[in-house]
């Protein structure tokens, strides 16, 4: 156990024991989160609908984690109220891993991961290297139960225990008008992408919310160069990835305060490597391309639960020239994208979060 946890465990252990003085209160929900300060995707969709419901007690514990000295501390006063508020609530909502609920919760407690992907490309949780094993989760939610023995592993629970109601965040994307809705937005906020053919380069992290981030780094000033003033590049750093892209041309553009599914309506084509995102830009059914120059590298150290070449439904580039060859090919097979769509959603309806919300209601009905 290193020096850190140690402390952690003697500090957060009394804080603990005090806690059990404190009754669960039947009608608590708390909302818990390291990866965020407010309220945003699926927390923010359930809390909109929880709270019209006006029969709940909503707590929010919401932190964005920093790797500074100052963010070391208000992380640890986090943590303080969190074991406070895991343990007087009758459900607690996650959407990242979670120390607190891991090794310092009630067993009356219930826990739901809402997660914050719609699948897992790469593995995590307890299926890699990591600080502190994740346990103590009662559900995690899901979009298609191909994902049962992959998330039973990563999360610590029984593949009965992971819940295929869909994920809340992607009932934006079934939904044309809302659509429509943000392709408009995004064209006022950025009048520069009017008639241009539209790239989204959005790469995930490597690493974990504790520890440093990279990405595979790329040209895109050179990319829209050589595409020409028919396209335009907007790219798209994952929230926990601290540095970002220089570029000296407004035709590549920073996005990174702008959620990813507004972005979606205005794209045309979507770049990443091994994000989740694929699973929901499927949904828009236009073309993808991945950009993995470390792919051999990355499946050895960190290792996908999927046949990563097979599975992926567009050509995968091994470096810039090969990717740049495949834009300007433009020879997509959307059958494959359907295909891919079909698979790893079980439900196109767009009415994930009204599953979710009665297997809430369903849960909060349970005695304590």
């Amino acid at each position: 156990m290193s020096l850190a946890k140690l402390i952690l465990n003697l500090i957060l252990g009394p804080v603990y024991l005090l806690s059990k003085f404190f009754p669960v209160r039947k009608n608590k929900i708390s909302f818990v989160s390291l990866s965020s300060d407010k309220l945003e995707g699926d927390f923010k969709i359930l809390a909109k609908k929880l709270e019209a419901k006006e029969q709940y007690e909503i707590e929010y514990v919401l932190i964005k984690f920093k790797r500074t000295l100052s963010g070391c501390f208000s992380y640890f006063f986090c943590l303080l109220r969190q074991v406070y508020h895991i343990n007087t609530s009758h459900l607690v909502i996650l959407d990242s891993n979670n120390y607190a609920v891991s090794y310092f919760k009630k067993k009356a407690v219930k826990v739901i991961q809402v997660w914050h992907a719609s699948g897992a490309l790469k593995k995590f949780g307890n299926d890699v290297a990591r600080s502190y094993e994740i346990r103590n989760y009662d559900y995690v939610l899901a979009c298609s139960d191909i994902w049962k023995p992959f998330y039973a592993s990563a999360f610590g629970v029984r593949e009965d225990q992971v819940i295929s109601t869909g994920i809340p965040r992607t009932d934006r994307i079934f939904n044309k008008k809302r659509m429509k809705k943000y392709h408009r937005e995004i064209h006022e906020i950025f009048p520069q992408i009017k008639g241009k053919k539209v790239i989204i380069f959005a790469p995930t992290f490597r690493g974990n919310v504790l520890k440093d981030y990279t990405y595979e780094k790329i040209d895109l000033d050179h990319i829209r160069k050589v595409l020409g003033d028919d396209y335009c590049i907007i790219y798209k750093m994952h929230p926990l990835i601290h540095e970002s892209i220089t570029s000296f041309d407004n035709m590549v553009i920073n996005a990174n305060d702008i959620s990813i599914k507004r972005l979606f309506a205005v794209a045309d084509y979507l770049i990443t490597d091994y994000s989740s995102i694929v699973f929901e830009f499927s949904v828009l059914n236009k073309p993808m391309l991945f950009y993995t120059p470390d792919l051999k590298t990355y499946q050895e150290e960190v290792g996908m639960y999927l046949d990563y070449e097979s599975t992926m439904p567009g050509p995968i580039c091994y470096n810039e020239d090969e990717l740049l060859d495949a834009i300007l090919k433009n020879d997509f097979s959307l059958e494959a994208i359907t295909e891919f769509r079909n698979q790893f959603f079980k439900y196109q309806d767009g009415r994930s979060t009204v599953r979710v919300i009665r297997f809430i209601d369903k849960l909060m009905h349970e005695e304590v």
